[in-house]
């Protein structure tokens, strides 16, 4: 955890959150269900980003999320 405390804020953005959904999927993938629900929070956090901003809903709902598979 002493690592992520000299590394420097940027903001949130969808590359970021897809990024994180992939290495999240490898990790599930090698060690099994236990980071499920981490990853299934990552996509909350992804569908609620494109909610922000993007203006139409209809767009958003036609976007898929990332399944583990």
């Amino acid at each position: 955890m002493d690592e992520w405390s000299g590394r420097k804020w940027e903001p949130v953005t969808e590359e970021r959150l897809l990024r994180a959904i992939d290495v999240l999927v490898e990790i599930a993938k090698e060690h099994g269900p236990t980071f499920n629900p981490v990853l299934e929070t990552v996509r909350q956090e992804l569908h609620d980003f494109r909610c922000r901003t993007q203006p139409s809903t209809d767009q958003v709902a036609d976007t898929p999320i990332r399944k583990v598979g």
